[in-house]
């Protein structure tokens, strides 16, 4: 134990003395312009490799925005695009449909008119048949409302009838009784 705290003992003091010997070296004012001179150098240079490195990080940076706006229109127009495409071909496939129906339906050109002059005749008859039930359906309630109001005018006339027999009846007797009384 004795034997290291000599040698750090020693140590320190070497220490010292070199380090004393050093600061009596610098105090040159040849040696403060060369310490000034380096430490300004070393400033300068992490100065210029901070700036480069800021440089590059935002260039790094603006190329990585740049793509990304550049995929993101590319993107939108690639959505534009297939939709214009899609819509076209659904409407390609509705078309082809519609005429596959029509020739299935009728064949040729020829058959498409006999086709569509017996649909215009079943029509016609179809037709002709509703204008004779609605006109039909008219005579049966006319003639159901005549019968219903002859029917009332009877017994109206009936009982008018009746009404100005026992009115005469009453109207005699009360002039009988009229002429008595005079």
């Amino acid at each position: 134990m004795a034997e290291t705290t000599k040698n750090a003992t020693t140590k320190t003091t070497s220490s010292r003395s070199s380090a004393a010997r050093t600061n009596a070296s610098s105090n040159t004012p040849g040696a403060k312009q060369a310490r000034r001179s380096t430490a300004a150098k070393r400033s300068r240079t992490t100065a210029a490799n901070r700036t480069r490195s800021a440089t590059q990080t935002a260039a790094k940076a603006n190329t990585q925005a740049a793509k990304a706006t550049t995929a993101e229109a590319r993107s939108y127009a690639e959505r534009v695009l297939l939709t214009g495409v899609g819509g076209v071909l659904q409407t390609r496939d509705n078309v082809t449909g519609l005429v596959e129906s029509i020739v299935k339906r009728y064949g040729s050109v020829d058959a498409a008119q006999k086709e569509i002059t017996r649909d215009i005749r079943k029509f016609e008859r179809r037709g002709a048949t509703a204008r004779n039930r609605f006109e039909r359906e008219v005579r049966k309630t006319r003639t159901r409302v005549e019968r219903e109001l002859r029917t009332r005018r009877r017994a109206v006339e009936k009982r008018a009838s009746v009404v100005t027999d026992s009115v005469g009846s009453q109207v005699k007797s009360v002039g009988e009784q009229v002429k008595s009384l005079v």
